[in-house]
């Protein structure tokens, strides 16, 4: 599911901002932009992230800034006269004048020391930079939940019309092994005009009879009823039920399928048609809920 949070924590010479994203996925994926100050705390973030999203493609972005005292790092000076002297050297051999500039210099790696931080403010920082992320997903939850409830609402619509249509169908059926009894007795008529040769009654019964068995539905559309049954219920469920939606939307294509394949005629290829375009709209939409 989409959505999008960001948080902002300043203290104790930091400034952290936290960005998080998230779009649709079958499963759950986490790519990160963390600062080296953080790199022991990735672990707890992804685990921070796990407990409140369960499925789809997650981008976490994390910016520090250093304020007062604390900004004022110490220079690096080997660094910036290896720099100095690698763009010296380049300049010579292509013959281009190199102009160093003191933003230019600065923002090369490594030429503002960041000097190390101690245990304690390791961990200061990393407490408010999970704070920070917790809010961010509280942000993000509510865009979420949002999308969630209307994605509840456009699933239940077409349950809906899913137990329309099968109820249609299984109405349908009495007469349409009716229709397939008067189509054979039609072509067996005029198949044997003027032959002399009559068929019997018990004989079109029991061509009837085999055709109402083949054709008998009832098994899929008492199936079809109760995963959209489930799929409901569990739609009013206030957990993660992204899996199991998919599950139940596999097992109603598959009941639609076998029941298209048995029902045959064409007074039910309307409903047949409009049953399938609402399960595929059913398995589309599920895969974008957690």
């Amino acid at each position: 599911m989409t959505g999008y949070g960001q948080a902002r924590w300043e203290g104790g010479g930091w400034i952290v901002v936290v960005e998080i994203r998230s779009v649709n996925g079958r499963y759950f994926k986490l790519t990160s932009r963390v600062p080296h100050e953080l790199g022991p705390a990735e672990r707890d973030l992804e685990k921070r992230i796990r407990e409140r999203i369960a499925r789809g493609s997650v981008e976490l972005a994390i910016r520090l800034e250093l304020t007062g005292a604390r900004a004022a790092r110490p220079l690096n000076r080997e660094a910036l006269a290896g720099y100095a002297r690698q763009l010296r050297e380049a300049g010579d051999a292509y013959g281009v004048p190199v102009v160093l500039s003191a933003e230019a210099v600065v923002a090369l790696p490594g030429v503002l020391d960041p000097g190390e931080l101690t245990e304690a403010e390791a961990k200061a920082l990393r407490d408010h930079v999970l704070t920070a992320l917790d809010a961010a997903l509280d942000e993000i939850d509510q865009m979420r939940r949002a999308e969630g409830g209307h994605l509840r609402d456009e699933l239940l619509r077409h349950a809906e019309a899913i137990e329309r249509l099968v109820d249609e169908i299984d109405a349908a059926q009495p007469a349409a092994v009716e229709d397939h009894r008067q189509r054979v007795v039609d072509r067996v008529n005029r198949l044997l005009a003027n032959t002399g040769i009559a068929v019997g009654e018990q004989d079109l019964a029991r061509e009837a009879a085999i055709y109402a068995d083949r054709s008998n539905v009832a098994e899929e559309i008492a199936r079809l009823r109760s995963h959209v049954k489930q799929l409901r219920e569990a739609l009013d469920q206030g957990e993660p039920v992204g899996r199991r939606l998919e599950f139940l939307s596999q097992e109603i294509q598959r009941e639609a399928s076998t029941l298209s394949a048995k029902v045959a005629g064409a007074a039910l290829a309307q409903q047949i048609v409009a049953l399938h375009g609402e399960v595929d709209k059913v398995r589309e939409q599920v895969m974008n809920i957690e």
